[in-house]
C-alpha cells in the first residue's frame, strides 16, 4: 500500500511539474493594439574594437534580435543615448512573451566582441499613452 501511495504522489509531482514548466516555456502570441510600440535601451561592452564599430555591431545584433519577435525598428529612432548605450523603437509593440524572448536574444546572443545587456524595455499602448495625459 506504500508503494502505491508513493507512486501516486511521485505521479502528482512530476505532473504539476510538467504543468508548470509547459506554462513557463509556452510561447503565446497576444496581439497587440495598433500604434504600440516597444522602447528598448540597451548597454553595448565592445572588447578589442574602435570606438566607431560599437554602434555597427550593436545595430547588427539588434536586427538578428528583432527577427524573432515579428517587429521592426522604427527609422531613425535608433540612437547612442550614452558612451556605450543605445536606444531604440520597435513597432508593434511586444507582448509580455515577445519581451523575454527579445531580451533573451540580446542578452545571450553574442557577436565577437559584443555583450549586450538590456537596460530597459518597455510596451506603451495608445490607452496608456491616453493615461499618462
Amino acid at each position: 500500500m506504500r508503494r502505491v501511495l508513493a507512486w501516486v504522489v511521485a505521479a502528482a509531482v512530476l505532473a504539476t511539474g510538467i504543468v508548470l514548466l509547459r506554462a513557463e516555456l509556452m510561447t503565446v502570441d497576444v496581439p497587440q493594439p495598433e500604434g504600440s510600440f516597444t522602447d528598448v535601451v540597451v548597454e553595448a561592452q565592445v572588447v578589442q574594437e574602435e570606438a566607431a564599430v560599437h554602434e555597427e555591431m550593436t545595430r547588427g545584433l539588434v536586427s538578428t534580435c528583432r527577427l524573432l519577435v515579428n517587429a521592426d525598428v522604427v527609422q531613425e529612432s535608433f540612437a547612442q543615448v550614452g558612451p556605450q548605450t543605445f536606444a531604440f523603437r520597435l513597432q508593434p509593440g511586444l507582448d509580455e512573451f515577445d519581451q523575454r524572448e527579445l531580451r533573451g536574444c540580446l542578452r545571450d546572443t553574442r557577436v565577437q566582441h559584443l555583450l549586450l545587456d538590456v537596460r530597459r524595455l518597455e510596451t506603451v499602448t495608445p490607452r496608456d499613452r491616453d493615461d499618462r495625459n
